[in-house]
């Protein structure tokens, strides 16, 4: 159970930092390696991380689309510092956005595992 938490851990960190070729990467890879591995949790934990990292996955690509689609609107060479600062703006927004959502996620993940475990509750 732990290895799925600590790939979200980086998947947010590469967000947060605004890598979003890297994190389209690392959700990538653990879509496979929550696909090919038990990992040892449940079904219903291993499709929550799988919706967690594709939201991750297609926030991250959205971003891109997004930047392409503004690149064909340029019109001359007085638009392209207009374009670098709004395309920075809009994905680090985007980014931001996407790890807040994938660690509310995650919270809700590991929430639920502690309620299903049975885990004594600290006062």
């Amino acid at each position: 159970m732990l290895l799925p938490f600590i790939l979200v851990i980086v998947l947010v960190k590469s967000s947060l930092l605004g890598l979003g070729g890297i994190s389209i990467v690392i959700a990538a890879l653990s879509l496979l390696v929550i696909k090919l591995t038990s990992l040892g949790i449940s079904k219903s934990h291993r499709l929550k991380f799988k919706r967690l990292f594709k939201i991750a996955l297609w926030g991250h690509l959205s971003a891109y689309i997004a930047l392409l689609l503004k690149a064909l609107l340029i019109d001359g060479i007085e638009d392209i510092p207009t374009f670098i600062v709004s395309h920075l703006i809009l994905h680090h927004a985007l980014c931001a956005a996407i790890a807040g959502v994938s660690v509310f996620l995650a919270l809700r993940i590991y929430m639920d595992h502690r309620r299903t475990t049975n885990i004594p509750q600290t006062k």
